[in-house]
């Protein structure tokens, strides 16, 4: 028998507050924690973000402890597994937080219509963000975003 969606939220919740001080501790963010597979045999999965970039050591360091406090707490039934990564260049940037990591980086925009825009972005605030584009400045809507993302630059 499965968890309830209520029962996943309220241990997402209660993980993220025991988790998220490790990870503030090691000098990086919770951007977010994801519960994957059935409760029992399920797979924590934390998204963790510091500048200039999360390493590979950071995310073995936070799995130790995390691991330890999981198991010191007992939060998560039966078995699991815990995996630790940054979010990467495809994660979309959704949240304030999410703009704000990206704040002075090249981004994507996707809008509805299927508009395609790529430009650094130099502002953003709860209803609108703003690129520098080949073409000048271009305020878009936060409701006109289908999908945004991190480009890679070389």
């Amino acid at each position: 028998m499965g968890a309830s969606g209520d029962q996943r939220a309220e241990l997402k919740s209660r993980l993220v507050g025991l988790l998220r001080p490790v990870i503030h501790d090691h000098g990086a963010e919770l951007v977010d924690l994801e519960l994957a597979g059935a409760l029992g045999n399920c797979t924590v999965r934390l998204l963790v973000h510091r500048d200039p970039g999360a390493t590979i050591s950071l995310c073995e360091q936070i799995s130790l402890e995390v691991g330890d406090l999981l198991d010191l707490h007992e939060l998560v039934p039966g078995r699991y597994r815990i995996e630790v990564t940054s979010p990467g260049f495809d994660r979309p940037l959704k949240t304030d937080r999410d703009f704000a990591r990206a704040f002075s980086r090249l981004i994507k925009v996707v809008q509805p219509s299927g508009r395609t825009l790529i430009g650094r972005l130099v502002e953003w605030e709860a209803e609108s963000i703003c690129l520098e584009t080949e073409k000048g400045r271009e305020r878009i809507s936060r409701q006109q975003i289908a999908k945004a993302t991190i480009e890679a630059e070389f």
